[in-house]
């Protein structure tokens, strides 16, 4: 499955539990501690502006409420990353890298974060069990080490059990408590 592919899947799993989310919703926990839903979404976007801005410039968000702003971003992502700036080379704080490495951030935070609203909202969390084990393969050869622990990116790879889901399985190799 190519990486566009895998992108728009990521949303799908997204979409429909951020229709869920009314204004009551907003202030539920989230399993990032530092997180209630609506702080969630307002760092969704905001990654998936982010990363896109690292190839074509800064964007505004269309509106305060990140739930307005998602289609939006999504928008700006499938126009940013074409065939040719997914190839491109950039400088990135990792290094240079392409516009794909790019992409595979994108796809990764904005599934993970799926899972995570998933799991705010209540709701199954085995989200699309295919590129759930594409994202964790790809996680578990690309993820350092220098990015997990207390103010990184990413928490301490945590316990599950081994018939998990696959998208619980990347949520417990992201740092999540998944049991």
């Amino acid at each position: 499955m190519d990486q566009i592919t895998q992108y728009k899947r990521a949303v799908d799993a997204f979409r429909p539990l951020l229709a869920e989310v009314d204004d009551a919703k907003l202030g539920l926990a989230c399993p990032c501690d530092e997180w209630d839903v609506r702080g969630l979404l307002d760092h969704a976007t905001g990654a998936q502006r982010g990363l896109a801005a690292a190839l074509t410039g800064p964007t505004e968000p269309v509106s305060e409420d990140p739930r307005e702003d998602f289609e939006a971003v999504v928008e700006t992502m499938l126009a940013t990353f074409t065939p040719e700036r997914i190839a491109a080379s950039i400088k990135t704080p990792f290094g240079d890298r392409t516009g794909g490495f790019l992409l595979a951030l994108a796809t990764g935070d904005i599934f993970v974060h799926a899972w995570d609203l998933a799991r705010a909202l209540g709701k199954p969390t085995d989200l699309d069990p295919e590129l759930a084990e594409t994202l964790l393969e790809r996680m578990r050869s690309t993820l350092p080490d220098a990015a997990r622990g207390e103010g990184r990116a990413f928490g301490k790879e945590q316990p599950v059990a081994e018939d998990a889901s696959a998208a619980d399985r990347l949520a417990a190799f992201t740092g999540r408590a998944v049991n």
